[in-house]
């Protein structure tokens, strides 16, 4: 009996190391330069990243324009809810001030409806 539509069981997440290496070497696999990639970060991974006492401190470097991961720029809350490795091929410019959200519009108070004026409608 095959499920052609079952849904693939998920993958267990990793640590961030190990999920950000899997994805630098999936691009690095699809053609991509790693000069090209940038590794967006949430503020909680990246510090888990520079903890990780499995992480060789060869694969972390610090420079005039920031961190690196394996050679891979990493934006730091980069605007993100989940870490994310931007191939080049997006609009996202690295540096940049994320976009500000939408503005909401104003909320409108309905007016009240007297009930006398209500009643004699009736």
């Amino acid at each position: 009996m095959s499920n052609a539509n079952a849904p693939k069981p998920a993958r267990r997440r990793g640590t961030a190391a190990e999920e950000a290496r899997l994805a630098i070497e999936q691009a690095e696999a699809d053609g991509v330069a790693r000069d090209a990639m940038t590794l967006r970060m949430t503020l909680r991974d990246a510090s888990e990243l520079k903890r990780d006492p499995k992480v060789p401190m060869a694969d972390i470097s610090y420079g005039p324009d920031g961190m690196r991961y394996l050679g891979v720029a990493v934006d730091q809350g980069g605007g993100v809810t989940q870490s994310v490795l931007d191939r080049g091929d997006t609009g996202y410019v690295r540096g940049a001030a994320p976009e500000p959200p939408p503005a909401k519009p104003k909320a409108v108070r309905k007016k009240a409806v007297k009930k006398a004026a209500a009643e004699t409608v009736e």
